[in-house]
């Protein structure tokens, strides 16, 4: 008999984590979506968080998402094709590309912020003022103990 994972999965602060932060991810997506960004809720949405205003080196952006190198120029080049990013080359490195947003990827991450702070207003509600404020305060002391 295969054990469900409910039936072998620890209760610990990790996966606690984990599906809160799945929990945030899945209203984030679902107010781009409704924002006429469909493509938040694709798996190729988790490059834009690796890509900076002024642009990210797409070897940077490799490393950091942990992911190989052909797995992320994939979903570089899905978002490219649809507008939006584009690749520039690399005037330091002959072979390499820095990423950066088109106008449509720019507007996307002006409405991402909205999206944010909407969810971001529906936890405090939930928790209260005093609850969400501790909640930061506590998420930043363990974020900084990496």
């Amino acid at each position: 008999m295969v054990k469900k994972v409910d039936d072998i999965r620890v209760d610990h602060i990790g996966w606690r984590l984990w599906d809160a932060a799945a929990a945030w991810k899945l209203r984030f997506a679902e107010e781009m979506v409704a924002a006429g960004h469909d493509w938040y809720a694709e798996a190729r949405s988790s490059v834009v968080p690796y890509v900076s205003p002024e642009g990210t080196r797409q070897s940077d952006i490799v490393a950091r998402m942990g992911l190989s190198k052909q797995a992320v120029q994939q979903l570089i080049i899905d978002l490219e094709q649809s507008g939006i990013l584009r690749r520039d080359p690399d005037p330091d490195d002959g072979r390499g590309k820095i990423v950066r947003f088109t106008e449509k990827g720019l507007v996307a991450q002006r409405d991402s912020k909205k999206a944010k702070e909407k969810v971001e207003a529906e936890i405090k509600a939930k928790l209260g003022t005093d609850e969400f404020d501790r909640l930061m305060r506590i998420l930043k002391q363990i974020g900084s103990e990496g």
